[in-house]
């Protein structure tokens, strides 16, 4: 039996550090303490919660129920101008991983948890950690190392990935929770765990409830993106994304829980179900070469453990191709763009078969449930294989930049191009099983997908087969509002289909004097303008997508001539920049999309380091953009040949590397009068005057602020310190490299901090050491939605953010402008610089980590100008951005229930604050909402 490590996580001779690469988690690691739970459902039917406790099932609990309701919370905010009490202060609550980083971590220190952050801009701890709820401890719930061979319980080896970040959980009272009481689910991606944590007090938030473990899902893995499912009855159902099948290989599910399920347990023993064998014979099923499976779609069997969870299979026979020619005017004829040449799906040429869903969104009125495909799960924990077998995998021996797949194809890495759509029942009766989705019967090996629709690939010819433009759909969404009018208030053009004029001086003035309101147009009149587009973004192929009607089904013919919705590249970054987890604004007129860059300098990386900067300055810098996406929606659904949306790739050019225009210096005009101008300088499609515009930036951007041609540079916070761990997502190249400072990563390369000199525009520099030495940036964002949002007792309802200088020379305290109107426009959005590392699994992981902080940045609603808030500082390091990862974090004491157990990765958040009501699709409130302030 191994010893477990303390907490620390200290590096030592370079013989020591290799070997613990080696070490394999399943070999038995001493269970930690179990805690004491109840008999829930043995012969099937998961326990209920009502409020913050565990309910009894059919058979007596054998032991107490435990009561996750905290004595104490964390204290009020105080404003720091008026020393008096902020009443009802927000909060910025962050789904954390801990931060042990080698296969063995001590179970008694390596609990994943909720922080809760101080969100009160005027607060005298803006940005402070000020409490923390823990998850409860149940064996055999884990599947993968750590679990129930490794010996780690649900509290650890989650790995924290998404949460409702768009619509929180409010209780109706028909679902076996307590009404009006509202909860938060989130997911571990690689223990396939849910939990749910009563959230109704923001400040006193108790010990999570377990509603699914990892062990209980019969045909699925990867645990993703949540929705709550609309009704008007007060009964709901939870939504949730696995991306691949049972183990961790092709073919993922939609799957569908009850709000109140805990999952089953025998003193506190996760009650596992049999894997469903079927399912792994998905893909060739819908593939045609054998017939069809019955009971193959959907699992929801009362088996055990798995009662109350229903998942539905995404896999189906579409025959739509995985790179569609005629959505682009530049598209890639290489044959074998053609097929999937990852060996998971290797040869495939029907994008329907390759069902990984990970990003998901429900459309407005919640009648249409969408997700986009990214990765086989096994792939990405494996990606470091393309890179150690680069002669078989990533290339062939083509001239002139003919390169084609190696031998064996992509050897490790699959991923995903196409986004699929399902339809929703508009039924949510509790006890129901395959409640929420309805039969849409298009096609006949899957009757629940009603679209599947892929993105195309583009001119850009690249050395890794997986950096092609529409490879990885990781982020997703749709836009709030079911329209806009023409000359609606924010959405006047001034004379310029591009919004360029709408953020001069004069077009702010038309916007302000605008009397048309959202409600001023119907749906049949001409001036209404329906919002039913979908924007996705290839996180490993760099470009942001648009279609401009989600509701097509997979029967119906698009204004190219093929099946369902159409695809146009409409921001291309470059190859492998980490396009990632963006927000939509509530009023659709701004994406936030974060850059993670990914790729780092030679000076870091010699391994890998030939497409950094390749195609034009800053084209891997760090970055989070404020995108105008009016443009696009201005056109509607674009369903005839002239409204059709002309937004596509850069033209080609083969004199260049790339055989693309990427990067040059673009011709457009730009007519915001130097507003904007600086952020539209190069080319990043085809400069049609549909395609959105950069209106601001945190982070470096491509021309820098002295003009083209600026370099990368790292931030000048630099003399920080994290905690070294070893890196073992690209060990072998790195072997081969002669560069053992690339796996070996001690204290200084895994800190320094955001900003910085030489971090304007948006007055930040986020390409910190540890973002450029484990290659990783921004990739989760969220949108404050409870900045404007008043609560039933008539609480909050502030939008300045700043605080503002009144002549006092102390600024404006939030209280000043409550129930009042804007007094800037100000939005905020908070980014997480953390994706995926597997080091504690143990696996070589995702290739991409990140600095592990958590930062605000600001926009100007009516011109998207953006900045970075340099007082979101950090309580320890007084840098702005919080570290979860620093040196300092290792020996603090966490507020509430972590306590001192060193550093965390935190990779989601949501803002908070009680009693407001985080309204989704169908939800809060059902009709469209009036964000412009003209009411």
């Amino acid at each position: 039996m191994k010893q477990a490590i303390p907490h620390r996580r200290k590096l030592g001779s370079v013989a020591t550090a290799i070997a613990m690469t080696t070490v394999v988690a399943f070999a038995g690691v001493a269970p930690s303490p179990v805690e004491a739970g109840p008999l829930t459902n043995l012969l099937g039917g998961g326990g209920t919660a009502t409020g913050t406790t565990q309910d009894d099932g059919p058979l007596k609990k054998l032991l107490s129920p435990r009561d996750n309701t905290p004595a104490a919370g964390a204290p009020a905010a105080i404003n720091k101008y008026t020393n008096k009490v902020i009443p009802n202060g927000s909060v910025l609550l962050v789904w954390t991983g801990d931060g042990c980083s080698t296969p063995v971590c001590n179970p008694q220190t390596s609990q994943d948890f909720m922080a809760v952050l101080d969100a009160e801009p005027n607060s005298t701890t803006y940005g402070n950690v000020i409490w923390t709820a823990e998850l409860p401890k149940v064996i055999l719930s884990n599947i993968l190392p750590g679990g129930p061979l490794g010996g780690a319980s649900s509290d650890s080896h989650n790995d924290p990935h998404h949460m409702l970040s768009y619509t929180s959980y409010i209780s109706g009272g028909g679902d076996g929770l307590t009404k009006g009481r509202k909860y938060q689910f989130a997911g571990g991606v690689i223990s396939k765990n849910v939990f749910r944590f009563d959230v109704t007090s923001v400040r006193s938030i108790g010990k999570a409830d377990l509603a699914v473990c990892g062990t209980q899902v019969r045909r699925s893995s990867l645990t993703d993106d949540f929705v709550v499912m609309p009704s008007t009855t007060g009964n709901h159902k939870i939504l949730y994304t696995y991306m691949s099948n049972y183990v961790y290989g092709p073919g993922g599910s939609v799957t569908e829980i009850e709000p109140d399920r805990v999952a089953p347990t025998l003193l506190g023993t996760c009650l596992a179900t049999a894997p469903a064998v079927l399912p792994l014979l998905e893909s060739v099923q819908v593939g045609g070469l054998i017939g069809n499976i019955p009971g193959l779609i959907t699992d929801d069997t009362n088996l055990l453990g798995h009662t109350g969870i229903t998942e539905y299979g995404a896999a189906v026979r579409a025959n739509q191709p995985r790179n569609p020619t005629n959505y682009t005017s530049y598209p890639d004829l290489r044959p074998q763009r053609r097929y999937n040449q990852g060996v998971f799906y290797l040869g495939n040429d029907d994008v329907g078969i390759e069902a990984l869903p990970h990003g998901m969104a429900l459309t407005y009125d919640g009648k249409y449930l969408v997700s986009s495909d990214y990765a086989v799960a096994a792939s990405i924990g494996a990606s470091a294989i393309n890179g150690a077998l680069i002669g078989i995998c990533n290339q062939g021996g083509g001239s002139n930049g003919d390169r084609a797949a190696g031998p064996l194809g992509v050897c490790g890495s699959t991923f995903g191009s196409s986004v699929r759509v399902f339809e929703t029942s508009g039924r949510y009766k509790r006890g129901n099983t395959r409640d929420s989705l309805k039969e849409a019967n298009v096609y006949d090996s899957n009757p629940y997908v009603r679209s599947v629709s892929a993105v195309p690939d583009g001119p850009r010819e690249e050395f890794v087969l997986f950096h092609e433009e529409n490879e990885g759909l990781m982020p997703f969404g749709l836009p709030h509002q079911s329209h806009h009018c023409k000359n609606q208030k924010g959405w006047v053009d001034n004379g310029d289909p591009s919004y360029d004029r709408a953020i001069t001086p004069a077009g702010l003035v038309a916007n302000a004097n605008s009397a048309v309101d959202i409600e001023d147009c119907s749906p049949t009149s001409p001036e209404y303008v329906p919002h039913d587009g979908a924007f996705s973004g290839a996180m490993c192929g760099g470009v942001l997508y648009y279609s401009p009607d989600i509701r097509l089904s997979g029967k119906q013919t698009n204004v190219f001539g093929g099946k369902g919705p159409y695809w146009r590249a409409v921001y291309d970054v470059g190859p492998c920049p980490g396009v990632s987890y963006f927000n939509l604004s509530d009023d659709d007129r701004f994406l936030i999309q974060p850059i993670a860059g990914i790729e780092s300098p030679a000076s870091i990386d010699p391994a890998g380091a030939a497409e950094f900067d390749r195609d034009y300055p800053r084209e891997h810098s760090r970055r989070v953009l404020t995108v105008d996406i009016r443009p696009l929606l201005a056109k509607g659904r674009a369903n005839t040949p002239a409204t059709a949306i002309k937004c596509d790739f850069p033209p080609p050019d083969r004199a260049r590397l790339s055989k693309s225009s990427l990067g040059a210096v673009a011709t457009r005009a730009d007519l915001s009068g130097g507003i904007s101008g600086k952020f539209n300088i190069l080319k990043h499609n085809n400069e049609a005057d549909d395609c959105p515009r950069i209106r601001g930036a945190v982070g470096q951007f491509e021309n820098g602020p002295t003009g083209l041609g600026s370099p990368t540079t790292l931030s000048s916070n630099s003399t920080q310190r994290g905690v070294g761990y070893v890196r073992e997502a690209q060990l072998i190249q790195e072997v081969l490299a002669v560069n053992l400072g690339g796996i070996l990563l001690d204290g200084t390369k895994t800190g320094g901090e955001p900003s910085g000199t030489g971090g304007t525009p948006g007055s930040g520099n986020l390409n910190s050491l540890q973002n450029m030495h484990t290659h990783g940036g921004p990739h989760f964002t969220v949108i404050d939605r409870v900045g404007y949002q008043k609560t039933p007792s008539n609480e909050g309802g502030y939008m300045d953010l700043t605080p503002k200088d009144n002549g006092s020379g102390l600024g404006v305290p939030r209280d000043a402008v409550v129930g009042g109107a804007p007094a800037q426009g100000v939005q905020r959005y908070a980014f997480i610089q953390y994706f995926v590392e597997l080091n504690h699994v143990p696996g070589p992981g995702t290739g991409s980590d990140g600095d592990r902080t958590i930062c605000v940045g600001k926009y100007d609603r009516r011109t998207g100008a953006t900045v970075l808030d340099t007082s979101f500082t950090d309580e320890l390091l007084g840098t702005p951005c919080i570290d979860f990862d620093s040196a300092a974090r290792d020996d603090w004491y966490w507020p509430g229930a972590r306590g001192k157990k060193g550093t965390a990765k935190p990779h989601a958040a949501v803002f908070e604050r009680d009693g407001a009501a985080l309204f989704g699709p169908g939800y809060y409130p059902a009709a469209p909402l009036d964000l412009d302030g003209s009411k």
